[in-house]
C-alpha cells in the first residue's frame, strides 16, 4: 500500500478512529506516527489516561506501520511497559521496524507527551501470511 491508501485503509478502523480518536500524523513502510488528544472518555477512575488507551494508541500505530507495504500483517505477541501516568493533553506514538523477516517482524513503539516524555514502550511481533 501506498501511505494515501494505508490512511484510507486505516479510516475504516471503528475503534481507533470514533472511540479513541487517533490521528495518523505519519506512515511509510515500516514506520507511522500518530497523536491522541486526551479527552475524558480516555481517563480511568484515577484520572489518569487508561493503560488501555495507552495500548490502543501503540498497537494501532504498529498495525499502521506493519501494514503500509507490500502484504499484510497481524499481531503475533506484543508486550507494553508503562514509564509514567500521562498527565499531558497529547500523547504521541511513533513505531519502526527493528527486525523485518520475510514472515516474522519485530517493531518497537514509545508513546511520549507533548513534552517528550516517555510514558510507555511497547514490542510488537508481527506475523505476515
Amino acid at each position: 500500500m501506498t501511505p494515501e491508501e494505508c490512511r484510507s485503509f486505516f479510516a475504516n478502523d471503528r475503534y481507533a478512529n470514533d472511540a479513541t480518536e487517533i490521528e495518523i500524523l505519519e506512515v511509510k513502510e515500516g514506520y507511522a506516527k500518530t497523536k491522541l488528544v486526551v479527552q475524558d472518555k480516555h481517563l480511568n477512575a484515577n484520572n489518569v489516561v487508561m493503560g488501555g488507551c495507552i495500548y490502543t494508541l501503540a498497537d494501532y500505530t504498529f498495525g499502521i506501520a506493519s501494514n503500509c507495504g507490500p502484504s499484510k500483517c497481524v499481531t503475533l505477541n506484543s508486550g507494553i511497559t508503562f514509564n509514567s501516568a500521562a498527565t499531558g493533553k497529547e500523547l504521541y506514538a511513533e513505531t519502526e521496524v527493528v527486525k523485518d523477516g520475510r514472515s516474522i517482524s519485530n517493531y518497537l513503539v514509545r508513546v511520549t507527551d507533548e513534552k517528550g516524555r516517555v510514558i510507555a514502550t511497547s514490542t510488537m511481533v508481527g506475523f505476515r501470511s
